[in-house]
């Protein structure tokens, strides 16, 4: 289900509601703060967001302290695909 915003559409995969379910309060607000940042600018300089190695086409972006959100993106959405602690968050990666 596509959350608004002002010019990408942010669609959540079920992976993604599995694992911000998990996180602590202040994180999941703080990420769909920096979700709805993305979806205005994805290139925002005030936003962390780096390609990850070895995936193309799949980013990083920092969130709270230790947490990273996993996304891709086309022209007209937004895909969030995981989030989680960073020691965590590459673990296991199933995208």
């Amino acid at each position: 289900m596509p959350i608004s915003s002002n010019k990408r559409a942010l669609q959540r995969t079920n992976r993604f509601s599995r694992d911000i379910r998990r996180l602590p309060r202040d994180v999941q607000k703080e990420a769909f703060q920096i979700a709805n940042q993305l979806a205005a600018n994805i290139f925002d300089s005030t936003i962390n967001v780096k390609q990850m190695t070895g995936l193309r086409g799949f980013y990083r972006v920092v969130i709270v302290r230790n947490y990273r959100m996993i996304f891709s993106f086309d022209e007209e959405n937004i895909y969030l695909l995981r989030i989680g602690h960073r020691r965590e968050i590459y673990r296991n990666l199933e995208i």
